[in-house]
């Protein structure tokens, strides 16, 4: 008999960015891969941002990873000028 060390397969994580759903069983992803692979949208005119309770932290290296943690909300904000009217 073989015993595997993991004891069994990975576990979806669970988070969510501007209120959508994702799971991935990836434990550690970029900045650069939340926005363009989950959130589809690009990362040169986006800025990633982690909501920790009340607390908002802004994710502006593309290459930073981030330790996925089970329930994490993740917001997308626009970056430019917002149009005046």
């Amino acid at each position: 008999m073989t015993q595997e060390n993991e004891g069994h397969k990975k576990e979806k994580i669970v988070f969510f960015i501007d209120k959508e759903k994702f799971e991935t069983d990836q434990t550690h992803l970029t900045v650069r891969t939340l926005l363009v692979e989950f959130a589809k949208e690009d990362p040169s005119a986006t800025t990633l941002v982690l909501k920790q309770g009340n607390e908002l932290v802004k994710l502006t290296g593309l290459d930073q990873v981030i330790e996925m943690k089970n329930g994490m909300k993740f917001l997308v904000y626009h970056n430019g000028p917002t149009p005046v009217s």
